[in-house]
Protein backbone atom coordinates (compact mmCIF):
# COMPACT_ATOMS: atom_id res chain seq x y z
CA UNK A 1 0.00 0.00 0.00
CA UNK A 2 3.17 2.49 -0.41
CA UNK A 3 5.62 2.88 -2.38
CA UNK A 4 8.67 5.18 -2.51
CA UNK A 5 8.54 9.00 -4.12
CA UNK A 6 10.65 9.18 -7.19
CA UNK A 7 10.45 13.25 -7.23
CA UNK A 8 12.88 15.47 -6.29
CA UNK A 9 12.64 18.40 -8.32
CA UNK A 10 10.89 21.50 -6.42
CA UNK A 11 8.76 23.99 -8.33
CA UNK A 12 10.19 27.49 -8.87
CA UNK A 13 7.54 29.62 -9.69
CA UNK A 14 7.44 33.10 -8.62
CA UNK A 15 10.30 35.41 -7.56
CA UNK A 16 12.60 33.61 -5.06
CA UNK A 17 12.17 36.27 -2.44
CA UNK A 18 8.82 35.82 -2.25
CA UNK A 19 8.32 32.52 -2.08
CA UNK A 20 11.20 31.96 0.80
CA UNK A 21 9.16 34.75 2.73
CA UNK A 22 6.11 32.86 2.25
CA UNK A 23 8.01 29.35 3.22
CA UNK A 24 9.25 31.41 6.17
CA UNK A 25 6.01 32.76 7.21
CA UNK A 26 4.16 29.01 6.51
CA UNK A 27 6.92 27.63 8.67
CA UNK A 28 5.76 30.16 11.79
CA UNK A 29 1.99 28.90 11.13
CA UNK A 30 3.17 25.06 10.93
CA UNK A 31 4.66 25.75 14.59
CA UNK A 32 1.21 26.66 15.90
CA UNK A 33 -0.65 23.47 15.02
CA UNK A 34 -1.44 20.77 17.49
CA UNK A 35 0.26 17.38 17.66
CA UNK A 36 -1.24 14.12 17.50
CA UNK A 37 -0.62 10.29 16.13
CA UNK A 38 -1.82 10.06 12.36
CA UNK A 39 -3.94 7.31 11.48
CA UNK A 40 -1.57 5.79 8.48
CA UNK A 41 -0.74 2.32 9.90
CA UNK A 42 -3.97 0.09 9.42
CA UNK A 43 -6.66 2.63 8.02
CA UNK A 44 -5.46 4.54 5.32
CA UNK A 45 -4.86 3.28 1.54
CA UNK A 46 -1.73 5.23 -0.04
CA UNK A 47 -3.02 6.30 -3.28
CA UNK A 48 -0.15 7.19 -5.78
CA UNK A 49 3.21 8.02 -4.00
CA UNK A 50 3.90 9.02 -0.57
CA UNK A 51 4.63 12.95 -0.06
CA UNK A 52 7.68 14.70 -1.36
CA UNK A 53 9.60 16.90 1.32
CA UNK A 54 7.92 19.74 2.24
CA UNK A 55 4.56 18.55 1.16
CA UNK A 56 1.52 17.67 3.61
CA UNK A 57 0.49 14.49 3.91
CA UNK A 58 -3.25 14.41 2.78
CA UNK A 59 -5.70 12.17 4.62
CA UNK A 60 -9.02 11.99 2.88
CA UNK A 61 -12.15 10.28 4.49
CA UNK A 62 -14.12 7.92 2.56
CA UNK A 63 -17.65 10.56 3.64
CA UNK A 64 -15.53 13.41 1.97
CA UNK A 65 -15.05 11.36 -1.38
CA UNK A 66 -18.56 10.42 -1.95
CA UNK A 67 -19.78 13.77 -1.23
CA UNK A 68 -17.20 15.58 -3.73
CA UNK A 69 -17.53 12.56 -6.44
CA UNK A 70 -21.55 13.22 -5.88
CA UNK A 71 -21.60 16.58 -6.41
CA UNK A 72 -18.96 15.99 -9.26
CA UNK A 73 -21.15 13.52 -11.41
CA UNK A 74 -24.13 15.85 -10.79
CA UNK A 75 -23.44 18.16 -13.97
CA UNK A 76 -20.94 16.74 -16.32
CA UNK A 77 -21.18 19.87 -18.96
CA UNK A 78 -20.06 22.61 -16.24
CA UNK A 79 -17.28 23.35 -13.57
CA UNK A 80 -18.26 22.85 -10.19
CA UNK A 81 -17.03 23.08 -6.18
CA UNK A 82 -17.07 23.20 -2.86
CA UNK A 83 -15.24 23.44 0.11
CA UNK A 84 -13.39 20.99 2.56
CA UNK A 85 -13.68 20.51 5.72
CA UNK A 86 -11.35 19.18 8.52
CA UNK A 87 -8.64 19.34 10.82
CA UNK A 88 -4.54 19.72 10.78
CA UNK A 89 -1.99 18.76 13.01
CA UNK A 90 1.31 18.05 13.51
CA UNK A 91 3.27 14.72 13.84
CA UNK A 92 7.40 14.92 13.94
CA UNK A 93 8.22 17.07 11.56
CA UNK A 94 5.74 16.29 9.17
CA UNK A 95 2.15 17.89 8.72
CA UNK A 96 -0.92 16.16 8.06
CA UNK A 97 -4.02 17.56 6.56
CA UNK A 98 -7.33 15.37 7.59
CA UNK A 99 -10.30 15.96 5.15
CA UNK A 100 -12.91 14.30 6.62
CA UNK A 101 -15.87 16.35 4.83
CA UNK A 102 -16.72 18.21 1.62
CA UNK A 103 -19.50 21.45 1.40
CA UNK A 104 -20.70 22.32 -2.21
CA UNK A 105 -21.44 25.45 -3.44
CA UNK A 106 -24.81 26.97 -4.70
CA UNK A 107 -23.23 29.67 -7.12
CA UNK A 108 -24.49 31.57 -10.42
CA UNK A 109 -21.43 32.37 -11.32
CA UNK A 110 -20.03 28.94 -13.14
CA UNK A 111 -19.54 27.48 -16.99
CA UNK A 112 -18.14 24.55 -19.03
CA UNK A 113 -14.84 26.15 -18.03
CA UNK A 114 -14.84 28.23 -15.36
CA UNK A 115 -15.83 28.16 -11.66
CA UNK A 116 -15.96 31.14 -9.06
CA UNK A 117 -16.54 31.39 -5.83
CA UNK A 118 -18.12 34.89 -4.33
CA UNK A 119 -18.81 37.00 -1.50
CA UNK A 120 -22.26 34.57 -0.73
CA UNK A 121 -20.41 31.64 -1.50
CA UNK A 122 -18.32 32.12 1.43
CA UNK A 123 -21.04 33.04 3.95
CA UNK A 124 -23.03 29.93 3.06
CA UNK A 125 -19.81 27.98 3.70
CA UNK A 126 -19.52 29.45 7.41
CA UNK A 127 -23.17 28.64 7.61
CA UNK A 128 -23.05 25.55 6.43
CA UNK A 129 -20.40 24.37 8.36
CA UNK A 130 -21.84 25.95 11.81
CA UNK A 131 -24.89 24.04 10.89
CA UNK A 132 -23.45 20.57 10.20
CA UNK A 133 -19.67 20.66 11.07
CA UNK A 134 -19.44 23.11 14.00
CA UNK A 135 -15.89 20.95 14.91
CA UNK A 136 -14.08 21.35 11.59
CA UNK A 137 -12.07 23.75 10.43
CA UNK A 138 -11.79 24.83 6.38
CA UNK A 139 -8.85 23.47 5.14
CA UNK A 140 -9.31 23.39 1.23
CA UNK A 141 -11.74 23.47 -1.43
CA UNK A 142 -12.39 21.64 -4.41
CA UNK A 143 -13.68 22.02 -7.91
CA UNK A 144 -14.25 20.13 -11.47
CA UNK A 145 -13.11 20.42 -14.96
CA UNK A 146 -15.02 18.48 -17.26
CA UNK A 147 -13.55 16.77 -19.67
CA UNK A 148 -10.17 18.91 -19.23
CA UNK A 149 -7.92 17.01 -17.38
CA UNK A 150 -6.52 17.92 -14.24
CA UNK A 151 -4.40 20.90 -13.41
CA UNK A 152 -4.01 23.80 -11.51
CA UNK A 153 -5.12 26.93 -13.86
CA UNK A 154 -3.83 30.44 -13.62
CA UNK A 155 -7.69 31.71 -12.29
CA UNK A 156 -7.11 28.46 -9.76
CA UNK A 157 -3.92 30.05 -8.45
CA UNK A 158 -5.22 33.10 -7.78
CA UNK A 159 -8.03 31.98 -5.73
CA UNK A 160 -6.10 29.34 -3.78
CA UNK A 161 -3.37 32.31 -3.29
CA UNK A 162 -5.80 34.82 -2.14
CA UNK A 163 -8.02 32.78 -0.17
CA UNK A 164 -6.26 29.46 0.80
CA UNK A 165 -3.18 30.86 2.58
CA UNK A 166 -1.98 28.59 5.25
CA UNK A 167 0.45 25.79 4.81
CA UNK A 168 -1.97 22.99 5.11
CA UNK A 169 -4.72 24.67 2.83
CA UNK A 170 -5.05 21.95 -0.11
CA UNK A 171 -7.08 22.25 -3.24
CA UNK A 172 -8.60 19.03 -4.98
CA UNK A 173 -9.16 19.04 -9.27
CA UNK A 174 -11.41 16.09 -10.11
CA UNK A 175 -12.19 15.86 -13.82
CA UNK A 176 -15.54 13.46 -13.88
CA UNK A 177 -15.65 12.42 -17.46
CA UNK A 178 -11.89 10.79 -17.05
CA UNK A 179 -12.17 9.69 -13.43
CA UNK A 180 -9.24 11.47 -12.48
CA UNK A 181 -8.28 14.06 -9.46
CA UNK A 182 -5.08 15.10 -7.97
CA UNK A 183 -4.05 17.47 -4.58
CA UNK A 184 -2.56 21.07 -4.90
CA UNK A 185 -1.21 23.26 -2.05
CA UNK A 186 1.84 24.64 -0.63
CA UNK A 187 5.35 22.92 -0.76
CA UNK A 188 8.08 25.38 0.29
CA UNK A 189 6.28 28.60 0.27
CA UNK A 190 5.10 28.05 -3.41
CA UNK A 191 2.08 25.85 -5.15
CA UNK A 192 2.95 22.39 -6.82
CA UNK A 193 0.97 19.08 -7.56
CA UNK A 194 0.68 16.85 -4.65
CA UNK A 195 2.30 13.44 -5.51
CA UNK A 196 -0.48 11.36 -3.83
CA UNK A 197 -2.49 11.15 -1.13
CA UNK A 198 -3.99 8.47 1.16
CA UNK A 199 -7.55 7.71 1.73
CA UNK A 200 -9.30 6.95 5.79
CA UNK A 201 -10.85 3.58 5.39
CA UNK A 202 -13.60 4.48 8.54
CA UNK A 203 -16.28 3.26 6.62
CA UNK A 204 -15.18 0.18 4.87
CA UNK A 205 -12.33 -1.89 4.89
CA UNK A 206 -11.60 -1.58 0.81
CA UNK A 207 -11.28 2.14 -1.13
CA UNK A 208 -14.09 3.42 -2.87
CA UNK A 209 -11.98 6.32 -4.67
CA UNK A 210 -13.74 6.78 -7.73
CA UNK A 211 -10.59 8.19 -9.13
CA UNK A 212 -6.91 7.80 -10.77
CA UNK A 213 -4.64 9.94 -8.43
CA UNK A 214 -2.37 11.87 -11.08
CA UNK A 215 -0.34 14.62 -10.62
CA UNK A 216 0.17 17.09 -13.66
CA UNK A 217 0.48 20.71 -13.71
CA UNK A 218 0.60 24.48 -12.07
CA UNK A 219 -0.16 27.17 -14.81
CA UNK A 220 0.36 30.64 -13.62
CA UNK A 221 0.86 33.85 -14.46
CA UNK A 222 3.26 36.21 -13.28
CA UNK A 223 4.16 39.95 -14.37
CA UNK A 224 8.03 41.28 -13.20
CA UNK A 225 9.49 44.35 -13.20
CA UNK A 226 11.02 45.48 -16.33
CA UNK A 227 9.58 42.15 -18.08
CA UNK A 228 6.37 41.55 -20.26
CA UNK A 229 4.01 39.35 -19.08
CA UNK A 230 5.10 35.87 -18.83
CA UNK A 231 2.89 32.65 -18.71
CA UNK A 232 4.35 29.57 -17.46
CA UNK A 233 3.86 25.90 -16.22
CA UNK A 234 5.76 23.57 -13.85
CA UNK A 235 4.98 19.92 -14.32
CA UNK A 236 7.04 17.17 -12.81
CA UNK A 237 9.50 15.87 -15.05
CA UNK A 238 8.71 13.08 -17.42
CA UNK A 239 4.75 14.35 -17.45
CA UNK A 240 3.99 15.50 -20.96
CA UNK A 241 5.98 13.69 -23.90
CA UNK A 242 7.73 15.51 -26.70
CA UNK A 243 5.76 17.32 -29.83
CA UNK A 244 6.31 15.03 -32.65
CA UNK A 245 8.30 16.52 -35.59
CA UNK A 246 6.54 17.67 -38.00
CA UNK A 247 6.91 18.50 -41.64
CA UNK A 248 6.77 22.06 -42.73
CA UNK A 249 3.64 21.95 -44.65
CA UNK A 250 2.08 20.63 -41.93
CA UNK A 251 3.85 23.85 -39.47
CA UNK A 252 2.80 26.20 -41.82
CA UNK A 253 -1.08 25.22 -42.62
CA UNK A 254 -0.63 24.91 -38.34
CA UNK A 255 0.28 28.47 -37.97
CA UNK A 256 -2.38 29.80 -40.46
CA UNK A 257 -5.48 27.61 -38.54
CA UNK A 258 -3.83 29.62 -35.39
CA UNK A 259 -4.54 32.70 -36.72
CA UNK A 260 -7.75 32.34 -37.92
CA UNK A 261 -8.67 30.97 -34.81
CA UNK A 262 -7.08 34.09 -32.92
CA UNK A 263 -9.35 36.36 -34.94
CA UNK A 264 -12.31 34.36 -34.28
CA UNK A 265 -11.53 34.04 -29.94
CA UNK A 266 -10.53 38.14 -30.93
CA UNK A 267 -13.57 38.87 -32.44
CA UNK A 268 -16.15 36.77 -30.64
CA UNK A 269 -14.66 36.40 -26.98
CA UNK A 270 -13.31 39.56 -25.81
CA UNK A 271 -16.41 40.80 -24.05
CA UNK A 272 -16.81 37.47 -22.75
CA UNK A 273 -13.26 37.36 -21.10
CA UNK A 274 -13.63 41.35 -19.56
CA UNK A 275 -16.73 39.43 -18.18
CA UNK A 276 -14.99 36.74 -16.58
CA UNK A 277 -12.13 39.07 -15.09
CA UNK A 278 -14.56 41.35 -13.54
CA UNK A 279 -16.49 38.46 -12.05
CA UNK A 280 -12.64 36.55 -11.00
CA UNK A 281 -11.51 40.09 -9.48
CA UNK A 282 -14.97 40.95 -7.40
CA UNK A 283 -14.68 36.89 -6.28
CA UNK A 284 -10.79 36.88 -5.01
CA UNK A 285 -11.79 40.67 -3.10
CA UNK A 286 -14.39 39.21 -1.44
CA UNK A 287 -12.14 35.64 -1.08
CA UNK A 288 -8.97 38.17 0.37
CA UNK A 289 -11.28 40.21 2.68
CA UNK A 290 -11.98 37.47 4.80
CA UNK A 291 -8.36 35.50 4.36
CA UNK A 292 -6.57 38.58 5.91
CA UNK A 293 -9.89 38.67 8.16
CA UNK A 294 -7.30 39.39 10.99
CA UNK A 295 -4.50 41.28 9.35
CA UNK A 296 -5.47 44.16 6.98
CA UNK A 297 -9.27 44.24 7.57
CA UNK A 298 -8.17 45.09 10.70
CA UNK A 299 -6.16 47.90 10.21
CA UNK A 300 -8.36 48.83 6.99
CA UNK A 301 -12.12 48.85 8.01
CA UNK A 302 -13.65 50.11 5.27
CA UNK A 303 -13.81 47.69 2.65
CA UNK A 304 -14.08 50.42 0.07
CA UNK A 305 -10.47 51.88 1.05
CA UNK A 306 -8.69 48.93 1.81
CA UNK A 307 -4.71 47.72 1.29
CA UNK A 308 -4.99 43.84 1.04
CA UNK A 309 -1.38 43.31 0.13
CA UNK A 310 1.52 43.21 1.33
CA UNK A 311 0.28 42.07 4.66
CA UNK A 312 0.80 44.50 7.97
CA UNK A 313 3.53 43.02 10.04
CA UNK A 314 4.65 41.22 7.36
CA UNK A 315 9.01 41.74 6.70
CA UNK A 316 10.15 42.39 3.07
CA UNK A 317 13.48 42.30 1.38
CA UNK A 318 15.47 44.83 0.25
CA UNK A 319 15.96 45.63 -3.06
CA UNK A 320 12.65 44.32 -3.89
CA UNK A 321 9.82 46.02 -5.48
CA UNK A 322 6.43 45.04 -3.52
CA UNK A 323 3.64 45.52 -5.58
CA UNK A 324 0.70 47.63 -3.37
CA UNK A 325 -2.38 46.16 -4.21
CA UNK A 326 -6.04 46.78 -2.78
CA UNK A 327 -9.20 48.76 -3.37
CA UNK A 328 -10.39 52.09 -3.91
CA UNK A 329 -14.25 52.98 -4.36
CA UNK A 330 -14.78 55.16 -1.36
CA UNK A 331 -17.62 58.13 -2.45
CA UNK A 332 -16.90 61.58 -3.18
CA UNK A 333 -13.05 61.17 -3.59
CA UNK A 334 -11.40 63.04 -6.11
CA UNK A 335 -7.99 60.99 -6.12
CA UNK A 336 -6.08 58.48 -3.77
CA UNK A 337 -2.72 58.64 -2.49
CA UNK A 338 -0.46 55.97 -1.17
CA UNK A 339 2.29 57.46 1.23
CA UNK A 340 5.67 55.81 3.16
CA UNK A 341 7.60 56.93 6.54
CA UNK A 342 9.77 55.42 8.60
CA UNK A 343 7.64 53.97 11.61
CA UNK A 344 6.89 57.01 13.77
CA UNK A 345 8.06 59.38 11.47
CA UNK A 346 6.57 62.96 10.90
CA UNK A 347 6.16 63.55 7.38
CA UNK A 348 5.02 61.01 4.75
CA UNK A 349 6.26 60.53 1.05
CA UNK A 350 4.23 60.26 -1.97
CA UNK A 351 4.49 56.64 -3.65
CA UNK A 352 1.15 57.13 -5.99
CA UNK A 353 -1.44 59.03 -6.47
CA UNK A 354 -4.70 57.75 -8.95
CA UNK A 355 -7.64 59.46 -9.44
CA UNK A 356 -9.13 55.97 -11.13
CA UNK A 357 -11.61 54.24 -8.65
CA UNK A 358 -10.57 50.12 -8.35
CA UNK A 359 -12.05 46.98 -7.26
CA UNK A 360 -9.37 45.15 -7.29
CA UNK A 361 -6.07 46.30 -8.56
CA UNK A 362 -2.21 47.48 -7.96
CA UNK A 363 -2.50 51.16 -6.26
CA UNK A 364 1.40 51.93 -5.71
CA UNK A 365 5.03 49.90 -6.40
CA UNK A 366 7.25 50.28 -3.86
CA UNK A 367 10.89 50.09 -4.66
CA UNK A 368 12.59 49.67 -1.78
CA UNK A 369 16.65 49.66 -3.22
CA UNK A 370 16.71 53.34 -1.93
CA UNK A 371 15.48 52.44 1.73
CA UNK A 372 17.29 51.75 4.82
CA UNK A 373 16.27 48.58 6.73
CA UNK A 374 13.65 49.47 9.30
CA UNK A 375 10.60 49.82 9.99
CA UNK A 376 8.25 51.27 7.84
CA UNK A 377 4.19 52.30 7.59
CA UNK A 378 2.19 52.71 4.58
CA UNK A 379 -0.99 53.91 4.45
CA UNK A 380 -4.05 54.44 1.85
CA UNK A 381 -6.02 57.78 1.63
CA UNK A 382 -8.74 59.17 0.19
CA UNK A 383 -8.36 62.86 -0.67
CA UNK A 384 -10.68 65.91 -2.13
CA UNK A 385 -9.59 68.30 -5.18
CA UNK A 386 -6.94 69.74 -3.08
CA UNK A 387 -5.28 66.89 -1.95
CA UNK A 388 -7.27 67.19 1.33
CA UNK A 389 -7.69 63.76 3.25
CA UNK A 390 -12.23 63.16 3.25
CA UNK A 391 -12.90 64.62 6.74
CA UNK A 392 -15.19 61.33 6.97
CA UNK A 393 -13.02 58.62 5.22
CA UNK A 394 -11.44 55.99 7.14
CA UNK A 395 -7.94 55.57 8.03
CA UNK A 396 -6.02 52.91 6.52
CA UNK A 397 -2.12 51.89 7.83
CA UNK A 398 0.03 48.96 7.82
CA UNK A 399 3.41 48.27 9.17
CA UNK A 400 6.17 46.64 7.49
CA UNK A 401 9.66 45.66 8.30
CA UNK A 402 12.52 46.19 5.59
CA UNK A 403 15.09 43.64 5.93
CA UNK A 404 18.52 43.24 4.16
Amino acid sequence: MTSASTFSEQPNLGQPEQSARRAEQQQMDRSSLPTRQPPLADVCWLHREQPVPGQPYVIISQQAIQQVDAHARSNLRTELGGALLGKAYRHEDKVFVEVRAALTAVSADHGPVHFTFNADTWAQFQQDRAAYYPDLDIVGWFHTHPALGVFYSSDDVVVHSAAFTLPWHVGLVVDPNSQEAGFFGWVNGQLAPFSGCYELLEQQGEPVMPWKIVRTAVWYDGVQEGADVQIGVYAPPGTFSRWPSLPPQAILLLSIAGLLLSLILLIGGVLPLAAKAEQLQAAVLGLSAQALADTNVAACADSRLRILTPVSGTAVSQGSSIPVIGTTTYPDAASYRVELRPAGGESWALLSSSRRSTELGQLALWRTADYRPGLYELRLTAVDRNNVRLSQSPGCQISLELGP
